[in-house]
C-alpha cells in the first residue's frame, strides 16, 4: 500500500463505517523538502529559530490558547495527528475502530512506545488521560479538552476503548488529534494540574525534550530525542525567543522565523513588501485566519437585548472602512454568518451594508430617540451609553466602531484591557454590555476549518461559557441544528443544517464579525523552509511538529539531512 493510500484507508476508519484499519509500518509521502536546510549541527541537522517566548507553561493542563499548544505539543503526543495535506495521521495509534453508532472508538497503539523517562507508554497511560481531564476543571485556554468523551478504558496493553456521550463527527480532529496523552505515573498523584510548573514534570512522548525554560519573557529551547519512535528528528533543536518586533528580528537575522501569527489586526501590505521582494524570504499566508466579533451581552436585557437595536448597528458601522484602516486591505469585511466567503459551507446572508440613515431610521422606529446633543435615549428614557470592552491590541477599532455608532446616537465608551484574564475573565462572566475580541478562525485556516464552530461560537448548551462564545443568547433552533449537525457525516444534509443555522445567526446577531485579517508567516529559507498553514487551524496553525520531525510538508517518512 501507498503511503498516500494509508492515509486515506485511515481517514475511512475515523469517519466512515465501523471496521478495523491497519497501518503499523504505514509511512508518508508528501510534497518535496525544497531547500531545508538550516542552521547546522552535527550531522547537519538544522537548529530553528522562532520569534516568540512562552505562552503559559508547557504542559498538557497549563499552556494558553493555540500559541502555547503548539510549544506543547512537541513534548507531547496524540493519537492522530495532522499534516499539511489536512489528512490525520497515525500517531501514537497505528490502528483504529469505530463502532457502528459512532458512540465508541478502539485504537491500538503503536508497539515500544515510551516516555521521554524510558518507561513505556501503554493503553493505561491513554485512558487514565481521558479520565484525568474529565475529572479536573481546566482554564478555557487549554483549548485541547476531550469534550463529548463519557469515559476511556484499556481493554488489553495496547488497545484503548473511548465511549462519546453522543456521536461526534469531529472527533477524530478535535479529539484524537488533539488532546495530548500523559504519564499516568506522573500525573496521577498531582491534583492540580493547572498549576503544576515544575520541569520536572514534563515527561512525554514527543519528539523533543525541553532543554531550557526560564519562564514568562525568556527563551524556550527543544532537543531532539534520538530514540523517537518515528526516528531521529529532522530538526535538531528549536528555540523560541521574545522579540518585541518578530519582523525587525527577522531583518537582522535574531530569529529565522516569525510574524503576525502571533499579533492581532492583521499586517500592512508596506510592512511585507521588504520580504516580499527578498528571495531569502519566504511568507505563509492565511486569508480569514483571525476575525473580531463586536458582542452583544443580550444578557444585559434593554438595547442590547433588542435584535433591531443589534441590527440598526450593525448597519451604522462600516466594516469596509475598518479593513482599509486596521490592514491595508490584508483583510476583508465580516460576514454576519459568521463564516468567511471562502468557506465551503459559506452561504448568502443578509449582510446589513453600511447605511447611517437606515441604521437612524430603524432606531427611531424601535424607540431610540435622539436627544438635543444628538446622543439616543431609550425607550425607557435612560440615555444610551453603552462601555467597550477590548484587548490593547484593538484599541483602534474600538475606536473606529465607537465614531461609526456614535453618528447614529449611540454613546459608545471605549476601555481596553491587555489580553488575558483581566479581558477574558468578564467576559466569560457576563460583566460586559459591548466587546470586541479576537477570535482564531473561524476555526482556522477558513477554506477547510469544520463549521461544527458555528456551535462552539453560539450555542447555548455547551457545558461552560467561553471566552470568545455569544452572551446571554439562546434560540433553542439553533441548539437543535447544532447537535444534529454535528453527528451528521459531511454530505448534503449536513451543508443544508450549516447553511439554516448561519441564517439564523445572521437574523439574531448576538455577535457582528466585524471583519477577517490575513495572518503572515515569515521565514529564512536557507533555516527551515517547510512551513504551511494547517487546514482547519486546530489545535495548530503554522506551526506544525510534523514538518519539524520529518522534514517535509505531509506524512511520515523522516527526510536525511544534506
Amino acid at each position: 500500500m501507498t503511503p498516500q493510500c494509508a492515509r486515506r484507508t485511515f481517514l475511512a476508519g475515523v469517519f466512515g463505517t465501523a471496521g478495523a484499519v491497519a497501518l503499523g509500518g504505514c509511512s508518508g509521502g508528501g510534497t518535496g523538502p525544497g531547500n531545508a536546510g538550516g542552521t547546522g549541527s552535527a550531522g547537519g541537522r538544522p537548529t530553528v529559530r522562532m520569534a516568540g517566548g512562552p505562552v503559559g507553561f508547557p504542559s498538557p493542563f497549563g499552556y494558553a490558547s493555540a500559541l502555547g499548544y503548539y510549544q506543547m505539543s512537541l513534548l507531547y503526543d496524540t493519537l492522530l495527528w495532522k499534516d499539511s495535506t489536512g489528512e490525520l495521521l497515525p500517531w501514537l495509534a497505528s490502528d483504529y475502530q469505530r463502532s457502528e453508532d459512532g458512540m465508541s472508538h478502539t485504537f491500538t497503539l503503536r508497539e515500544g512506545l515510551r516516555w521521554s523517562d524510558g518507561r513505556p507508554l501503554t493503553a493505561d497511560d491513554v485512558a487514565f488521560t481521558f479520565g484525568y481531564f474529565n475529572q479536573k476543571t481546566l482554564p478555557p485556554q487549554v483549548i485541547a479538552q476531550p469534550r463529548g468523551v463519557a469515559g476511556a478504558r484499556a481493554t488489553g496493553e495496547r488497545t484503548v476503548q473511548i465511549q462519546l456521550a453522543a456521536p461526534i463527527g469531529t472527533f477524530g480532529e478535535f479529539v484524537a488529534g488533539a488532546v495530548p496523552i500523559v504519564p499516568r505515573h506522573v500525573w496521577e498523584p498531582i491534583g492540580d494540574p493547572a498549576r503544576a510548573m515544575d520541569p520536572e514534570v514534563l515527561v512525554g512522548s514527543g519528539a523533543y525534550r525541553l532543554d531550557s525554560y526560564g519562564g514568562p519573557d525568556r527563551p524556550l529551547a527543544y532537543t531532539a530525542r534520538d530514540d523517537y519512535f518515528l526516528g531521529t528528528p529532522f530538526v535538531e533543536r528549536i528555540e523560541m525567543i521574545p522579540v518585541g518586533d518578530p519582523l525587525a528580528a527577522l531583518r537582522a537575522g535574531d530569529v529565522d522565523a516569525g510574524g503576525n501569527m502571533e499579533t492581532l489586526g492583521g499586517t500592512r501590505p508596506e510592512v511585507l513588501e521588504p520580504f516580499r521582494n527578498d528571495s531569502a524570504f519566504g511568507i505563509v499566508e492565511a486569508p480569514a485566519a483571525m476575525v473580531y466579533p463586536l458582542y452583544f451581552n443580550l444578557g444585559r436585557g434593554g438595547a442590547l437585548a433588542d435584535q433591531r437595536f443589534r441590527q440598526a448597528c450593525a448597519r451604522a458601522i462600516n466594516r469596509r472602512n475598518l479593513v482599509e484602516r486596521l490592514t491595508g486591505r490584508n483583510g476583508q469585511p465580516g460576514n454576519p454568518g459568521f463564516l468567511p466567503p471562502e468557506h465551503p459551507y459559506h452561504v448568502d446572508v443578509e449582510q446589513y451594508p453600511y447605511d447611517v440613515a437606515a441604521a437612524d431610521s430603524m432606531l427611531d422606529a424601535a424607540g431610540y430617540r435622539r436627544g438635543g446633543d444628538g446622543m439616543r435615549t431609550g425607550p425607557d428614557g435612560a440615555p444610551l451609553s453603552l462601555p467597550l470592552l477590548t484587548g490593547a491590541p484593538l484599541a483602534r477599532a474600538a475606536q473606529l466602531v465607537a465614531q461609526d455608532l456614535g453618528r447614529a446616537g449611540v454613546q459608545v465608551a471605549p476601555r481596553s484591557m491587555p489580553l488575558g484574564p483581566q479581558l477574558f475573565g468578564p467576559k466569560m462572566m457576563g460583566q460586559f454590555d459591548l466587546a470586541i475580541l479576537p477570535y482564531p478562525g473561524p476555526g482556522g485556516t477558513p477554506p477547510t476549518s469544520d463549521p461544527d464552530q458555528l456551535r462552539m461560537v453560539y450555542s447555548s448548551t455547551l457545558p461552560a461559557p467561553t471566552p470568545t462564545g455569544a452572551a446571554g443568547y439562546t434560540n433553542q433552533r439553533f441548539d437543535q441544528l447544532a447537535m444534529r449537525q454535528v453527528a451528521t457525516p459531511d454530505g448534503p444534509q449536513r451543508r443544508e443544517l450549516i447553511a439554516e443555522m448561519q441564517r439564523i445567526v445572521a437574523t439574531d446577531l448576538p455577535l457582528l464579525p466585524l471583519y477577517y485579517s490575513t495572518s503572515h508567516y515569515i521565514f529564512r529559507r536557507e533555516a527551515f523552509d517547510q512551513w504551511y498553514t494547517t487546514p482547519g487551524g486546530f489545535p495548530v496553525d503554522v506551526v506544525n511538529k510534523q514538518a519539524f520531525i520529518t522534514g517535509r510538508k505531509a506524512g511520515l517518512e523522516i527526510r536525511q539531512p544534506g
